[in-house]
């Protein structure tokens, strides 16, 4: 008999974080946080640190960007985001 618990910790898809930042055009902020957490294997945080993946925002040259960059955060629009929803997956690329 296999140990299921131990089976679908080994399938788990790494967690991605993301923060957002402005407005959004098409989402409201807490319907896409909803959205991205329902539908994909990211989880929101409140600030930009070392540890955030994605920035979402539809500026690229904000203070909070250019801080997110420095932490090698990469920073997406909108689109991107829809796009990485509809995928299901926002790439996690640290270990």
């Amino acid at each position: 008999m296999k140990n299921n618990k131990k089976e679908k910790k080994m399938k788990k898809k790494p967690i991605a974080t993301f923060c957002i930042t402005g407005a959004l055009e098409k989402y409201k902020r807490v319907d896409a946080i909803v959205e991205i957490h329902n539908k994909t294997n990211a989880r929101f945080v409140s600030g930009v640190s070392s540890k955030t993946d994605y920035l979402i925002s539809s500026r690229k040259d904000t203070r909070k960007a250019k801080r997110a960059k420095s932490f090698g955060t990469r920073v997406i629009d909108e689109n991107e985001m829809i796009a990485f929803i509809k995928a299901g997956n926002f790439p996690v690329n640290r270990v």
